[in-house]
């Protein structure tokens, strides 16, 4: 990929700090679900129809961050479980909850050295820290590694919810936002199969915070829904949760 954007990048992660006295480190596998088990509610809302149904199917989490799909895919019966990261700290953490993890400065160079290595790929909130110009080839690399059949998972912010432009910018490493047309395109450019994109959402729970999430994120959609129809007319978007889900099959 390109050299620029590459270099930025790697510098930009090797430098940013990563408080290791977080609450989510040093935990294993089992303390962190039990402790935290509304960060799995994500995953439990958005992903259910879209995992391997082999338990054997060689996984590859692609910045992995604290750890927590590879938690959850532990806790559904997968163990074939891999993950890359930037950051060392974050290495290290998710060696200790026993994954088979490790860090990198390339990417790029990575998938490159696992041709057909892997069954399923999810990648979230990393496609949107790559300039537009390095996408083409990540998501080639990214179907390079997969085996036959195999598939890659995205999920990035939505620029279109009510949060997509904090989201944009939230922090320095974010380099564009997604539509869901935008997610489609490069999925079909790089010759993926079967592909489709869906808008995340929040299922109910008997819970205050939870109701009261779902009770404003449809009221956000509704007035968000309202001017997008006054403006661009039968051209809305029609994915306007926090998140786009992005599905492609080799």
């Amino acid at each position: 990929m390109s050299e620029k954007g590459d270099l930025f990048l790697y510098e930009l992660y090797k430098r940013m700090p990563i408080d290791t006295k977080h609450p989510y480190f040093n935990l294993s596998a089992d303390a962190f679900y039990q402790k935290y088990p509304y960060l799995f509610e994500f995953y439990e809302d958005n992903y259910e129809n879209i995992l391997p149904k082999d338990k054997n199917a060689k996984i590859l989490d692609v910045g992995f961050g604290f750890g927590a799909f590879m938690v959850y895919m532990k806790k559904k019966g997968f163990h074939n479980l891999y993950g890359v990261e930037y950051n060392n700290s974050q290495v290290e953490n998710a060696k200790k909850m026993g994954f088979a993890v490790e860090s990198i400065t390339d990417l790029s160079k990575y998938l490159k050295n696992n041709p057909g290595r892997f069954d399923f790929i999810h990648a979230s909130n990393v496609a949107e820290h790559f300039p537009k110009y390095n996408l083409i080839e990540l998501f080639d690399l990214f179907y390079n590694a997969l085996g036959i059949d195999g598939r890659l998972f995205i999920v990035v912010p939505n620029i279109a919810s009510h949060r997509g432009i904090y989201a944009r910018y939230l922090v320095l490493g974010h380099e564009l936002g997604f539509s869901e047309i935008s997610l489609m395109q490069i999925l079909k450019v790089t010759n993926f199969r079967d592909i489709f994109v869906y808008s995340s959402q929040i299922k109910f729970r008997p819970r205050i915070k939870n109701i009261s999430m779902l009770i404003f994120q449809r009221i956000a959609n509704l007035i968000i829904t309202l001017f997008d129809y006054l403006y661009l007319g039968t051209n809305k978007p029609k994915c306007l949760g926090q998140y786009l889900l992005g599905v492609g099959t080799k």
